[in-house]
């Protein structure tokens, strides 16, 4: 090897060895300065009801999300043990977990005992719940159901999320508040599954539903919606009216430990542009406001 080239070659690699320290350093430096956030990222089930379970675990790999909660149309209501660890195990295959069921509607005592005795038998901490009963033909919060809730959040020490339901069903927890109303003197882990994009049709600001409920919000359903009205409808999320930054930033505020669960519901018969779009869009608001 000429004199040159030698001193050019040993230049180079003495550069790179200083050089790989001094990057791990700013690294580690950066790691320290913006923690990992505490919350997960998640979709709902519901977003793939027209979907198997094989074809709803390719499109979250190909999105890269890790976490589903389980809607009954991809593990039944009355599957045995063996067939939710089989489920688990081919959610593990594809790289998710299963962190929580629902949303589950119960209408008596017994399917509210069933839906909890499902929980536990999936092995899961969050249910997902909308208890109702039939006034004037229409479903309706029902504040004697949620007594029976309340024992059984203690009984099994799962947690229970009021999913509100926006405008389109006034008599059916429309929003945060309605079900903050019902529950405010029960056990804490009867809670909510805050929906913000029903909270912003509904006419409420869901930043403020964060902050204020903090330790009441067990899960959560994030989208975003074209209008703060009821004629407001799903859109992918770097799209739509609600301030996502500020959702992001009140969900580190407050310290937020649940899952922000993607419900996406527009383009249900293929849906995986849109969720792509929505998941991306949220990971880009999570890196540019992590230091502001």
């Amino acid at each position: 090897m000429q004199r040159r080239a030698f001193f050019k070659t040993t230049g180079l690699g003495l550069a790179a060895t200083v050089a790989v320290p001094a990057m791990q350093a700013v690294a580690a430096v950066e790691t320290a300065i913006e923690p990992k956030d505490t919350f997960k990222l998640a979709i709902a089930g519901y977003t793939f009801h027209k979907f198997k379970l094989d074809q709803t675990l390719e499109m979250m790999k190909r999105v890269d999300v890790h976490y589903l909660c389980i809607k009954d149309f991809h593990l039944k209501l009355d599957c045995t043990a063996e067939e939710a660890a089989e489920f688990h195990a081919t959610c593990k295959t594809f790289g998710v977990t299963g962190y929580g069921v629902g949303p589950i509607y119960m209408d008596t005592e017994e399917k509210a005992k069933q839906a909890f005795d499902y929980a536990k038998r999936v092995g899961v901490k969050v249910l997902v719940g909308v208890p109702f009963e039939m006034v004037n033909k229409k479903r309706t919060a029902s504040p004697k159901l949620l007594v029976t809730i309340n024992k059984l959040v203690q009984e099994y020490d799962i947690k229970y999320a009021i999913h509100n339901h926006g405008p389109d069903m006034p008599e059916l927890f429309p929003n945060a508040e309605s079900g903050i109303e019902m529950i405010k003197d029960m056990d804490k882990r009867v809670g909510l599954c805050l929906d913000i994009g029903h909270q912003f049709r509904d006419g409420k600001d869901p930043v403020e539903a964060i902050i204020k409920y903090a330790d009441r919000i067990h899960d959560m359903h994030i989208k975003n919606v074209t209008a703060p009205t009821k004629a407001g409808s799903g859109i992918e999320m770097p799209r739509g009216k609600i301030n996502m930054p500020s959702v992001v930033k009140a969900l580190r505020k407050v310290g937020y430990t649940g899952a922000c669960s993607l419900e996406y519901e527009k383009d249900m018969t293929d849906p995986l542009l849109g969720i792509a779009e929505s998941i991306g869009y949220f990971r880009g608001v999570m890196d540019s406001t992590r230091c502001c």
